[in-house]
């Protein structure tokens, strides 16, 4: 990838890179035939633990004042929308369910989104997660819970509800911040 890329970048005149906008993300993770320590195979591409949801991106623009540094703010895919139509002039902040994070890349330390919403479905079985940056909720279609501490526990081991320690209120706090997007019956 690092060839790839190099030859893509020294293929362009320098008044085109100075003109362009380079995005690169990753695809929903690892595939589990190849996941490795400390990702297993139950919690890789395909799931709705880290090792399948949380992919790299990384946004290289003349207009950003950032070089190197990772950014912790919640962002999700669907926020590329916005993010490339204020690149591109057009003046939209947000638009369905895609906020844009073109201010993070200026320096300025404003939250694109409170949370992250994922979901999956497959044979009828539908699961869905919910992360407000520091815990993680994952309702499985039996409705069973689980909650993980990211900022701890970011490889998702230490569940929290099955052992009896999650926060109080803190499963209800999550699930609330998703009933307005959760499937109808």
């Amino acid at each position: 990838m690092d060839t790839e890329i190099g030859r893509l970048l020294d293929s362009m005149d320098e008044a085109t890179r100075e003109n362009t906008i380079i995005i690169f993300i990753g695809d929903n993770g690892t595939p589990g035939q190849v996941a490795q320590s400390p990702f297993s195979r139950a919690k890789a591409k395909g799931s709705l633990y880290q090792g399948g949801i949380n992919v790299p991106m990384i946004v290289s623009t003349p207009a950003s004042s950032r070089t190197g540094e990772r950014e912790t703010a919640l962002v999700n895919t669907t926020d590329l929308f916005s993010t490339i139509a204020s690149f591109a002039g057009v003046n939209i902040s947000q638009s369905d369910d895609s906020n844009s994070f073109a201010d993070l890349l200026d320096g300025e330390r404003e939250d694109v989104r409170s949370f992250q919403y994922s979901e999956t479905m497959s044979d009828n079985e539908y699961e869905w997660t919910v992360s407000d940056g520091e815990y993680k909720l994952i309702e499985s279609s039996n409705g069973g819970l689980e909650l993980y501490e990211l900022g701890t526990d970011p490889f998702e081991n230490d569940e929290l509800v099955a052992r009896g320690s999650a926060p109080e209120g803190k499963v209800e706090q999550l699930q609330a911040l998703v009933e307005d997007i959760q499937p109808q019956d």
